[in-house]
């Protein structure tokens, strides 16, 4: 019996996890992707001369999946955890907020505003469903848990810096899922966070799926563009590449569904109804510079500001690749057609360097060895109260739809991205017929 052949276009954390699971299967399986190189918003770039991640990423001590497949693959005695710290900027002053003790002298907040916003993260953290908070709008949620003042103080200018100050509309969820995953990364009562990395960062991990699923017969294809899917009698039955059609069985589109568009023909644009309306991009500063900027892996600006947040990822992964130089990203998430997304990455890089100055004045421009802007459109669906998840499968012979719009209530990283993907390569497995 032949083997089902299966198309997968995207070769990004899901594409390729999908494709391992499905040609350890005994699927036919090849990954079709755009870009030079696999990996996604995973993937790694050369910067001066070190490899790092184009974006940053960590895995907390709680991301099952990832651990797993690390540990599966051989990678892990090369998982490394280290403690992260994290501060707030408020009120023109960096705090730290790492264990209970810097959380009982966070003097932005009151004592009886401390303890709303403990007795808020403790709730979160024993609710284990998400049950009805997906109906629940997010503001008045946590005015109500946490009190005006600290939805006026903190949570407010930061949903501002996510949502490009429209954060309307979002459900009680959002602030529930991170909350959940932040305090995973906590090491026991009182203790500030630990975060880690597979030495070799994220493109190691995908690499080593890669390499697996290609010793099950798996074939990746880069460079490739997909120009359509191939439809007959209302069944597809592959894609068009180069004006030739190539035809499979089975074909999984991972891309997020505003490229996705642009593959369906005319009779299957009704398939991108169920799917979210907005989407968010970002631009990322990636700095490469001589000293550390803070203690804190991460800084949460509580004030207007041009930029989300600042990242010094050095603090998890070490500078052993980087020659000794600290990594420091500084990322401003926006709409995929905000100003950012075509402006000069020289203008980029004297804004949010100014706000960078304003969080930590010891920065200096002349500790920055080097820089680079990277720019992603599509980075993450914003999912509106009421919204219903798409179907992977949408009824059509011969097609999946798996993207990361489909992945709810949790957060939009590494772990929830791989175990999507295995839980789309257990259903294909039965539905191709391959189990037994």
């Amino acid at each position: 019996m032949q083997a089902p052949r299966v198309a997968i276009v995207g070769g990004g954390i899901l594409g390729t996890v999908l494709a391992y699971r499905l040609a350890q299967a005994g699927a036919s399986v090849t990954v079709l992707e755009r870009a030079e190189r696999l990996g996604g918003l995973a993937a790694s770039m050369d910067f001066d001369g070190h490899q790092v991640d184009r974006f940053y990423h960590v895995i907390t001590p709680s991301d099952d999946r990832m651990i797993a497949m690390a540990e599966e693959l051989g990678l892990g005695d090369d998982l490394r955890y280290s403690p992260s710290g994290v501060g707030f900027f408020i009120d023109g002053a960096l705090h730290p907020f790492n264990g209970i003790g810097d959380f009982l002298r966070f003097t932005p907040l009151s004592p009886l505003q401390r303890a709303r916003l403990g007795w808020f993260v403790a709730q979160c953290q024993v609710r284990r469903g998400y049950e009805g908070l997906d109906r629940t709008p997010l503001e008045p949620w946590l005015r109500r848990h946490c009190g005006k003042a600290v939805v006026e103080r903190i949570w407010r200018p930061l949903l501002d810096s996510r949502f490009e100050s429209k954060p309307d509309g979002l459900p009680a969820t959002y602030l529930w899922a991170r909350t959940r995953r932040m305090s995973s990364a906590r090491k026991g009562a009182g203790k500030g966070e630990v975060m880690g990395h597979v030495v070799g960062g994220h493109q190691r991990l995908v690499d080593a799926v890669v390499a697996a699923a290609s010793s099950h017969g798996a074939t990746f294809q880069c460079g490739v563009a997909v120009e359509r899917l191939a439809l007959t009698d209302d069944a597809v039955t592959g894609v068009v590449v180069g004006g030739e059609t190539l035809r499979f069985d089975l074909t999984v589109v991972t891309l997020q569904p505003p490229a996705l568009r642009f593959l369906l023909p005319d009779k299957l644009t009704r398939l991108m109804e169920p799917y979210p309306r907005r989407y968010l991009g970002v631009v990322c500063l990636v700095l490469k510079t001589k000293a550390s900027l803070s203690p804190y892996y991460s800084v949460n600006i509580c004030e207007p500001t041009p930029i989300t947040t600042v990242v010094e990822t050095s603090h998890v992964v070490g500078t052993e690749h980087t020659d000794g130089l600290r990594l420091v990203y500084v990322p401003r998430y926006c709409d995929p057609e905000a100003p950012d997304q075509t402006e000069s990455d020289q203008s980029i890089y004297d804004r949010y360097t100014a706000q960078v100055a304003r969080v930590v004045p010891s920065f200096s421009h002349e500790d920055v060895v080097s820089w680079t802007v990277q720019r992603a459109r599509l980075v993450e669906p914003v999912h509106e109260i009421g919204f219903q998840l798409a179907p992977i499968w949408p009824g059509i012979p011969g097609l999946a739809l798996a993207s990361n719009a489909q992945i709810y209530p949790w957060l939009l990283n590494g772990n929830s991205v791989m175990g999507f993907a295995e839980g789309v390569a257990e259903d294909a497995v039965t539905r191709l017929g391959l189990l037994g």
